[in-house]
Order: structure tokens, then C-alpha cells, then sequence
């Protein structure tokens, strides 16, 4: 009578684990998915208290802004993406840096050489100023170089060796030629970091 009843109780415990396990699984992608999903909430946090300083050299702390900002005009454009505490990009190696313009607004099919890359550097502090030059990773050199144009000159995707770490609170700073502005009016830019984080902007361009 008693070992008949130890296979109801072995089934009983092994469906409440099975449960548990299933639980903590879901749990735990949940989980990825909110990191992720609140990457823009917590850069804003940072953003909007900025300590950038108003002063010519500094980096300004727009997520991406025109060198130039008249309209059909060729120019530098600078990306400065911080990276929030706790996001999947904090306390990795830098690898990759995407920035997508809508269709039809900059265009960067000119700036498909390593040298159209002017910097990139990280900001520790978000003051405006960089403290790590991070310009000589860019991967280089065909067939592996790391400057590549897609989506009819929309997309500029920079490669790096991953020889440089981000921290959370830093900001990455990355200036390139060559890229034409639209016309005048507010276009919404994306930056992605290493494929795991990204974050919105508006580059603002006015009449000539």
C-alpha cells in the first residue's frame, strides 16, 4: 500500500518544480525585455541632467546634432549616446555603433571611409570633453572595414575591436564627415550600441 502511493506524490513534486522552473523562466525574460524597454527612460534620465558646458569645444548633449545645421549642407555630424547603469551595454566592450536616418533626410553614403570617422571617444563624466580616444579601434582596412553605408546611404554602422569598456553614466561620443543635411525641419534619428541598446533623437536643421 505505501509504495503504491509514492508515484502520485513523485508526480505531485515533479509537476509543482516543473511549475516553478517554467515560472522563473518566464520571470527572468520579463526581465530582459523591461531592461531594454526602458533603455530611452533611463538615458533621459541622464540627458536631462546633463553637465555639458556651454562653451564651443564641448560636445553638446543632443543625441545627434549637425556640425552645420543649414539645410543641403555637407557637414560633421556628432552622436553622443549615454549609457544608462544597469543596461545591457553597461560593462561591456564597445563593438558597434548604428545610426539610422529616416529615409529621405541625411545622407551619409559619403562617409564610407575609416578617415570620415573624426572620433570616437567616451565621455566619463558627460562634461562635454573626452577622456578616452577611442578613434584607432574603428576596425579598417578591406574586406573588414569597419565603416559601412546601407539602406541607400540612411544607415552608418561603425565597427570597432573591442579594445574600449562602457561604463553606466558614460557618454559615447562619435563625430563623422561628409554627410549631407535635409532640408530644413526635424528628423527623428536612432542610435543603436552593440546591438543590445538604443535611443531616439531629433536632428534639427534650419533654413539656410
Amino acid at each position: 500500500m505505501d509504495r503504491r502511493g509514492i508515484s502520485p506524490l513523485v508526480g505531485a513534486v515533479l509537476v509543482v518544480v516543473l511549475t516553478l522552473l517554467l515560472a522563473s523562466m518566464f520571470a527572468a525574460a520579463a526581465v530582459g525585455m523591461a531592461d531594454f524597454g526602458t533603455e530611452r527612460e533611463l538615458v533621459a534620465d541622464l540627458t536631462g541632467g546633463s553637465t555639458v558646458e556651454d562653451t564651443e569645444d564641448a560636445y553638446r548633449s543632443e543625441l545627434v546634432w549637425a556640425r552645420d545645421d543649414e539645410a543641403n549642407e555637407v557637414t560633421s555630424h556628432v552622436v553622443n549616446y549615454s549609457i544608462a547603469p544597469g543596461s545591457d551595454a553597461a560593462g561591456n566592450s564597445l563593438n558597434s555603433l548604428v545610426i539610422e536616418y529616416p529615409d529621405g533626410s541625411a545622407d551619409v553614403a559619403s562617409v564610407d571611409e575609416r578617415a570620415e570617422i573624426e572620433m570616437v571617444g567616451i565621455d566619463g563624466d558627460r562634461d562635454g570633453s573626452v577622456e578616452v580616444d577611442a578613434t584607432a579601434d574603428v576596425e579598417c582596412c578591406p574586406p573588414g572595414d569597419g565603416v559601412i553605408v546601407s539602406d541607400g546611404g540612411n544607415t552608418l554602422t561603425i565597427e570597432l575591436s573591442g579594445n574600449h569598456d562602457l561604463e553606466g553614466g558614460d557618454a559615447l561620443i562619435v563625430e563623422y564627415e561628409a554627410v549631407e543635411n535635409p532640408d530644413a525641419g526635424d528628423d527623428s534619428v536612432t542610435v543603436g550600441v552593440n546591438g543590445e541598446v538604443s535611443d531616439s533623437g531629433t536632428l534639427t536643421i534650419v533654413d539656410g
